[in-house]
């Protein structure tokens, strides 16, 4: 038990779950990690928000926390876009070069 760090009770509870389910009752079970804040209705709406306003998810967070009182990050709304297959890249701004000096010959 020391060995590896759990407590009799857990080491018994899978000795039984081994007996009732088999190598079933090894596996991880679904339903593990945090429940999402929006539900999928949601989250197609946010799909059709940043549709409309792609260069800036800021504003589509505020849209979200004013419409239903979510708070939710820019990075929650790139995961959102990339489950409802859809990527987000940010824009890059190009500085202009400055025009070329050209040097005209006159002609002879």
């Amino acid at each position: 038990m020391k060995i590896f760090k759990i407590s009799r009770s857990t080491i018994y509870n899978y000795f039984n779950d081994w007996e009732d389910q088999g190598l079933v009752s090894l596996y991880d079970k679904k339903g593990r990690g945090r429940k999402s804040k929006l539900n999928n209705e949601q989250k197609e709406i946010i799909k059709e928000w940043v549709k409309e306003n792609p260069k800036n998810l800021d504003k589509v967070t505020s849209r979200i926390f004013s419409e239903w009182g979510i708070k939710i990050s820019s990075d929650t709304i790139r995961r959102i876009l990339h489950f409802l297959n859809m990527s987000w890249h940010r824009i890059k701004r190009v500085v202009p070069k400055k025009p070329e000096l050209f040097c005209i010959n006159p002609v002879p």
